[in-house]
């Protein structure tokens, strides 16, 4: 069967999910796909799970690195190896509904996009409906995005919702001729670079309104753990980025400015919670003090309990009173 889409899969550690990812993927309506499946030096079942399905479906194939190098290594091995005329980024621990890549493949033949991404459903064990991630305005009808728009959707207080985490279908040809890839040094934030340089090297984003990819929150997702290294590499990646933007775009440029501020304040926000953490309050406060803008940041987790406190008493409420609240021993 000839391939037309190939499923880009980085996995680490995600035998836990990807049972399910691999059934939505097998329940397409498009059955011209092939999935390349990369694994990042796995220690769980994963590698197993995955051949397991590959014996009884030829379109997955499994590559082995012998060691963790990060999802954009993985990705880059998956883009090397891959067939199709598309490449459609999935990750092990999402889901998807069975007309996705009908939908992408469609939008971007119509369009004459050379990327494409829909709407995403997100969803976790403890959230009983999934929520659409992008508002009502970007959901109307079709748009182009604009890489000022791409770039500042990706900074704290943002107004838009974080565009880079909408998972992308690309022109692999376009994509190869380009020359760019995924930067290796890159541990969080790979996807958004990614499109970002492809954009800025003149490809064009096209979204799709509707949302048939399902997002799964869940405690070990790579998003939460961001440091101090991880930071710097971005804020590197973004300095890199100005430099490729010919001729000079004022508007780009600004929104580029702008995130560095805020990549700025969240490395400060890390540098504050190292020294709370270590019983260092003075210098934590001075840091504060010059850095306003993670006085947000810094309420949030105070925030997060209480609401995680609000919602077990709402649901202790529902409950018999010897589950509540459990017999003294």
């Amino acid at each position: 069967m000839m391939v037309e889409i190939s499923v880009v899969m980085a996995n680490y550690n995600g035998a836990r999910y990807l049972s399910a990812a691999l059934k939505s993927l097998q329940g397409q309506t498009f059955p011209h796909w092939e999935l390349i499946f990369v694994d990042d030096g796995s220690d769980d079942d994963s590698v197993a799970l995955a051949s397991r399905a590959a014996s009884h479906d030829p379109r997955i194939r499994i590559f082995v690195q012998t060691h963790n190098q990060g999802p954009a290594a993985a990705r880059n091995k998956a883009i090397e190896l891959a067939q199709g005329r598309w490449i459609a980024i999935f990750d092990s621990d999402d889901l998807m509904r069975p007309d996705r890549l009908a939908v992408l493949r469609e939008r971007a033949k119509s369009d004459r996009a050379a990327i494409v991404a829909d709407n995403l459903l997100v969803f976790s064990a403890d959230q009983l409906r999934p929520k659409y991630f992008l508002p009502h305005d970007y959901t109307r009808a079709p748009r182009w995005i604009g890489l000022a728009e791409y770039i500042d959707s990706n900074r704290l207080y943002s107004r838009t919702p974080d565009l880079g985490y909408l998972k992308p279908m690309i022109d692999l040809e376009r994509l190869r001729a380009s020359g760019i890839r995924y930067d290796e040094r890159l541990r969080i934030g790979e996807d958004y670079e990614l499109i970002a340089r492809l954009m800025a090297a003149g490809m064009r984003l096209r979204l799709e309104p509707t949302a048939h990819y399902l997002y799964r929150k869940h405690a070990s997702s790579i998003s939460h753990r961001i440091h101090a290294e991880a930071l710097e590499a971005l804020i590197q990646a973004n300095n890199r980025l100005q430099l490729a933007v010919r001729p000079p775009d004022p508007e780009i440029l600004e929104a580029l400015r702008r995130r560095d501020q805020s990549l700025q304040a969240m490395l400060a926000y890390d540098r504050v919670i190292g020294m709370l953490k270590a019983g260092d309050y003075a210098h934590a406060a001075q840091v504060s003090i010059r850095e306003p803008r993670i006085w947000p940041l810094l309420t949030r987790p105070v925030t997060a309990r209480m609401s995680r406190l609000a919602k077990a008493m709402r649901s202790s409420r529902t409950l018999p009173l010897r589950t509540a609240i459990p017999a003294a021993h």
